[in-house]
């Protein structure tokens, strides 16, 4: 209180204690000890008296600006114009009351107080908020990311100058464009499609991978994630989200397809070229795995399998006799019914082919398929005597196709015996020999869809 008579202090503190305002109180009457008390009691509020013997109100007021802006100021005066009234208020004063209407102090000190905290509260969201977003620009700026908004009609709004590093446009040039701006014509349509949908939806989205142009020309491939903005009143106003560069990670599955690629071709070439070498043994079935892998790899279609296990089975089915190179040829060719003892020792070329190639690091299950194409569900077959579900699925399948083909074809020691006996042989034994639905596959291809062992 900066205030020269006593009983005037005492009757203002009255008023403020009868409103029930606790408070803990300093009186002054001099400039220096005014501005000692500014700094050593810290008040919250300072009341004024307009006129003292060596000081003035105004004087005080312009100290209050100066140094403590945060300290509200109500001046307790006699007498006062209207002009000196406009004057304090636009030097700063927060209110003014006459000594001789007391009954308005207390409110005008509860008014003056509760607008500084709120001026207080907004100052130091504001100063909370300036923190954060400078956390969030050095965030930002400082990652390898770019990040972006875009409005509802997908015009970048924001974009972080990591955008340069990227694709090579500075930030000022990629404001206004869309994503699709930024992208070849043909992948631009695409992802426009795509993009519709999401903001149809107004959802997050993850790991979308597109095929940005660079600058200079260069596809730069980007993993794109988003998620929706909404205003205070839960109107959709866009997104914001991320691109993450995975360039070298495309570049690297492409390398690594192109590599598996070659493996694979390799891996062919070589099973073609053991199969080669068998036939040329067997002039009799020449032909004959070449006939049953294009069978099988037909039923294994018609069945729904994988494109990796339909692979796998044709390269299989494309060597499954290869244990007959290390049978006599006499017997191969024989044109009589074989012996018993002949006929085991056909039997033994399974378990030969698959000793043969069970050590190559085939992707595929090829030299168990080998081994179990004669297996039948029942057990009966041989050399395992397998049963159901014991069986690789794509050897029930190359099972089917091996009678098929052997049937209808002319052996040595017999003429071929015709399409219609060989279906009639795996319906007739459906479920107790054959798979029940490599049988049916294997029928409706010759019935229904008119196969043929030439099919490409």
């Amino acid at each position: 209180m900066l205030e020269d008579t006593t009983t005037d202090a005492e009757l203002a503190e009255r008023e403020l204690r009868k409103a029930s305002i606790a408070f803990i109180s300093m009186r002054v009457d001099t400039r220096d000890a005014f501005i000692r008390a500014l700094t050593e009691f810290r008040p919250d509020i300072i009341l004024s008296d307009y006129k003292l013997p060596d000081f003035n109100g105004m004087a005080a007021l312009e100290i209050v600006q100066r140094d403590h802006p945060e300290v509200p100021v109500v001046m307790v005066t006699g007498a006062l114009s209207d002009i000196e009234a406009v004057e304090l208020i636009h030097a700063g004063a927060k209110d003014y009351v006459l000594k001789d209407r007391l009954a308005r102090l207390a409110p005008a000190v509860q008014r003056a107080l509760a607008a500084e905290q709120s001026a207080r509260a907004r100052q130091e969201a504001e100063k909370s908020l300036r923190e954060s977003e400078a956390k969030f620009r050095a965030l930002v700026e400082s990652t390898s990311d770019w990040i972006w908004e875009i409005n509802e009609q997908a015009v970048y709004t924001y974009a972080s100058p990591q955008v340069y590093v990227l694709l090579g446009y500075r930030v000022e040039e990629v404001i206004g464009k869309t994503p699709f701006d930024l992208m070849q014509p043909g992948q631009a349509e695409q992802v426009k499609a795509r993009f519709k949908a999401i903001l149809a939806e107004k959802k997050h989205f993850w790991l979308l991978e597109n095929a940005f142009l660079h600058k200079d020309g260069r596809i730069i491939f980007l993993e794109t994630s988003g998620a929706p903005m909404f205003d205070a009143q839960g109107v959709f106003k866009g997104y914001h989200g991320i691109d993450r560069d995975i360039t070298e990670r495309k570049d690297t599955e492409r390398e690594r397809l192109a590599s598996a690629e070659r493996l694979e071709l390799s891996l062919m070439q070589t099973i073609e070229a053991i199969a080669a070498t068998v036939e040329a043994r067997d002039p009799y079935t020449a032909g004959h795995q070449r006939r049953v892998a294009v069978l099988a790899r037909a039923i294994a279609l018609e069945m729904g399998l994988s494109d990796n296990k339909i692979r796998g089975l044709y390269l299989a089915a494309t060597i499954h006799d290869l244990g007959k190179i290390s049978i006599p040829v006499e017997i191969l060719s024989k044109p009589t019914k074989l012996s018993k003892f002949e006929f085991d020792l056909v039997k033994t070329h399974s378990q030969i082919g698959y000793d043969i190639i069970k050590d190559a690091q085939f992707p595929w299950p090829i030299a168990q398929i080998v081994l179990q194409h004669h297996e039948r569900l029942d057990g009966s077959g041989y050399p395992q005597h397998l049963k159901g579900e014991q069986m690789q699925s794509e050897a029930k399948i190359l099972a089917v196709a091996d009678v098929v083909e052997a049937m209808s074809s002319n052996r040595p020691y017999r003429p071929g015996l015709g399409l219609d006996a060989a279906l009639e042989e795996v319906a007739a034994q459906r479920g107790v020999l054959y798979d029940p639905a490599a049988v049916d596959s294997c029928i409706a291809l010759f019935r229904e869809k008119k196969f043929d062992f030439e099919s490409k």
